[in-house]
């Protein structure tokens, strides 16, 4: 049928629609395979699936390279359609170390890079110039004790908002400051030389002047101390036979429980304790023993000792516990034990931190370097031959900085990616991580000193 006026005739018109559902046979599957990530390769003449890319890191005026081409477009950056295989991902901005690394993007998978803070370059400072020590950072980031030694020990405080410092004590030459920082308050309790310690001072950082000798208190050597988490400070700690607490701002002793065990730790009030099981001929790991206690696990003597002989009452060391979780020190070997209700795990352990951050676990020797979270297993992150002194969360991120005998490197933990800090030796360090300040000790251009670094 022909319409008056058109110029459209019926072949025509059939052959239009003919045209459009061809079309829409042709493009819809397209459509479809391009939604769903897959692009023609016009040089190989062949249909290839595709991923993507995702940056998101600060500084937000950072710039990307991809194999050396720059990406436009502002920080988050997301890429389609990226062939798969590997590229060099290099991250650059003003002022700032470089991260590289080199990414894998697969089929169908979009490659994240994300949860980054570059580090910045930056020199030095020097705080205050001498023969400095040891120092320690309070978790809130005002105040700095800090040891200095020129033929006798002298333990300093410094306000960093006022910058003022402030004369704790003076101890004999050499010998070793052990600090203990309460978590929710400006309390500290300073001990010098080693378990049993025969000098512990106690005092409000608000109020350095007002010390309180808690051995003369007690008139007793004291073996072990630990704040509670509580806006009120109470400090618990042990003598060779009873475990008690101390209330320095009633000036209060109780006494908890008698000290029968080979050694205890209070977690957020809870107290763990191990001590040896005559009957069963093991070590009993005891949760909350001051109230409804409980049994949590077991340690055989093979385990804890090894084939060595032993004693029951021989020397055993819980480094932490939370969540469930408890890491005990090996009483012969650089090894430690992490025992959960279920499970353990065995591995090289000296040393430790709990980060502020996700309750990330830090187990390391001079050579190798363990991690631990809640509901996962243990992970090996690194090993090295170069004498792993400290390690130290950097931001919210757990960027670590890793001290090491005669340099300090940045890792961003979750890429794998590091890079130089500092390139000489420090004596000691710590980290204000919310304002990213590094402060350290050592020597700098040929200056001994305490120092720090805005990174």
């Amino acid at each position: 049928m022909d319409y008056p006026g058109s110029k459209m005739t019926l072949p025509v018109r059939q052959a239009l629609l003919g045209l459009f559902i061809a079309a829409f046979f042709i493009i819809s599957p397209l459509l479809i395979l391009y939604t769903a990530g897959y692009r023609y390769d016009w040089q190989n003449g062949i249909l290839r699936e595709t991923g993507a890319l995702n940056v998101d890191v600060l500084p937000r005026t950072a710039t990307v390279f991809l194999e050396n081409e720059k990406l436009s477009g502002k920080i988050p950056i997301r890429l389609k359609n990226i062939k798969p295989k590997k590229y060099v991902l290099r991250i650059t901005a003003p002022g700032y170390y470089d991260w590289e690394k080199e990414v894998e993007v697969k089929n169908k998978q979009t490659v994240y890079i994300k949860e980054i803070s570059l580090i910045k370059k930056t020199e030095p400072e020097l705080i205050l110039a001498g023969p400095i020590k040891q120092v320690f950072l309070s978790p809130d980031n005002k105040y700095l004790i800090y040891t200095t030694d020129n033929g006798t020990t002298e333990i300093w405080m410094r306000d960093l908002n006022a910058q003022k410092n402030f004369l704790l004590a003076k101890e004999t030459s050499g010998k070793e400051v052990n600090v203990s920082w309460s978590s929710s308050n400006s309390y500290i309790a300073i001990g010098t030389g080693q378990s049993p310690f025969n000098k512990i001072y106690i005092l409000d950082a608000k109020k350095p002047e007002k010390q309180i000798e808690l051995v003369k208190k007690v008139k007793l050597p004291v073996t072990k101390l630990m704040w509670k988490t509580s806006i009120e400070p109470e400090l618990f700690f042990s003598t060779k036979s009873k475990l008690m607490s101390y209330l320095p701002v009633s000036d209060r002793q109780l006494t908890l429980a008698k000290n029968t065990f080979n050694d205890w730790y209070m977690d957020d009030g809870q107290l763990w304790t191990i001590n040896w099981d005559n009957a069963k001929k093991n070590f009993l790991i005891t949760r909350d023993a001051l109230g409804f206690s409980s049994n949590f696990n077991y340690l055989s003597p093979e385990e804890v000792f090894g084939v060595e002989k032993f004693t029951h009452d021989s020397p055993i060391i819980i480094l932490t516990a939370k969540n469930g979780a408890i890491l005990i020190k090996k009483a012969i070997t650089a090894e430690v034990i992490l025992v959960l209700h279920d499970k353990k795990y065995d591995f090289a352990g000296e040393n430790f931190l709990i980060s502020d951050y996700n309750d990330w676990w830090l187990i390391w020797t001079p050579w190798e370097l363990t991690t631990y979270s809640a509901g996962e297993e243990p992970n090996l992150l690194n090993r090295s031959g170069e004498k792993l002194q400290k390690v130290i969360p950097l931001d919210e991120y757990n960027t670590l900085a890793m001290i090491w005998a005669d340099k300090t490197t940045v890792l961003f933990p979750y890429y794998y990616v590091s890079h130089n800090l500092l390139d000489y030796s420090i004596i000691s360090a710590d980290a204000d991580s919310e304002n990213k300040i590094f402060y350290f000790t050592g020597n700098v251009g040929g200056r001994d000193g305490l120092w720090k670094l805005n990174y």
